[in-house]
């Protein structure tokens, strides 16, 4: 199983997204869940979802203390007011647009950062380059 959780804020298409990568992850005969945890409906208010994918049954239902594979930042102030990284397995990964691994600051030596600036499609929507870069993954 992969645990991706994506963090972004209240406002932005963080719970769209994960919904239309589960979707995208169905029609290829994946076993997929996917969580929205959010607090305070307010424009800004920091949010999270959970994608997992896998080819075997789920059998985890909580969103609780999960442990995510991949983080994806999708807004970079989060990293001074969040712990994005909190239960990423000690092998995960952290992408982010914009922002280089000095954002880590000291977790940098725990977890793999990966820069998405690079790896997306000028002119593919969002829902694809995440698709893509998924694929390219083989989270996906």
């Amino acid at each position: 199983m992969t645990e991706i959780r994506f963090h972004g804020r209240f406002g932005q298409p963080v719970g769209k997204l994960v919904r239309d990568l589960g979707k995208y992850a169905l029609s290829q005969g994946k076993n997929v869940q996917v969580f929205d945890a959010f607090a305070a409906f307010r424009p800004g208010a920091p949010m999270y979802s959970i994608l997992r994918i896998s080819n075997e049954l789920i059998r985890e239902r909580s969103a609780n203390n999960t442990q995510p594979d991949v983080v994806v930042v999708l807004d970079n102030s989060l990293f001074g007011v969040a712990d994005v990284t909190k239960g990423l397995k000690r092998s995960g990964q952290v992408m982010a647009l914009g922002v280089g691994e000095s954002i880590l600051g000291n977790q940098a030596v725990d977890f793999h950062f990966v820069p998405l600036d690079s790896l997306f499609q000028e002119g593919a929507n969002l829902e694809t380059n995440f698709i893509n870069l998924l694929q390219k993954q083989d989270l996906l």
